[in-house]
């Protein structure tokens, strides 16, 4: 069934109307830590910091598994280079602040910095490997 959010959907789990879902660590952590949900893997390609004995959705059972939230910085077309390189040194610059490390690890989100010729390439697999996923699933579009 499809939900308006994760919120909604996580108060059905956790009212029993469904079985599971997949949530984002920053929403769901809190209601693991009091009982009120559990965890079974989480699926990223290697275990969280936080969670060193939560297994992966790989290790679980699923081989060749691993799913990630992301988030990134985008500018318009045509930001002039030296803009782009410097908003990049700020932001990698932030990302090895202890604080916001801990910050972040606390909400179960790993800052990872990259360039962004690295990010454009890591945007691109991403839309591959999901419009394949897509297409192999004959969704379409409403």
């Amino acid at each position: 069934m499809p939900y308006k959010g994760t919120v909604l959907a996580l108060g059905e789990v956790m009212g029993g109307q469904i079985q599971m879902l997949f949530s984002e660590t920053p929403i769901a952590l809190p209601h693991t830590k009091t009982g009120k949900l559990r965890a079974l893997a989480v699926t990223s390609a290697k275990r969280f910091s936080i969670l060193p004995k939560m297994a992966t959705v790989a290790e679980a059972g699923l081989p060749g598994y691993a799913l990630v939230n992301s988030w990134g910085v985008f500018a318009p077309r045509g930001v002039a280079q030296p803009i782009i390189t410097k908003l990049n040194a700020e932001l990698v610059r932030a990302h090895a602040l202890p604080d916001l490390r801990e910050r972040y690890a606390n909400l179960g989100v790993e800052a990872v910095s990259s360039t962004p010729q690295q990010f454009t390439e890591f945007i691109q697999t991403e839309a591959a490997k999901f419009a394949k996923v897509l297409r192999e699933a004959g969704a379409k579009a409403n």
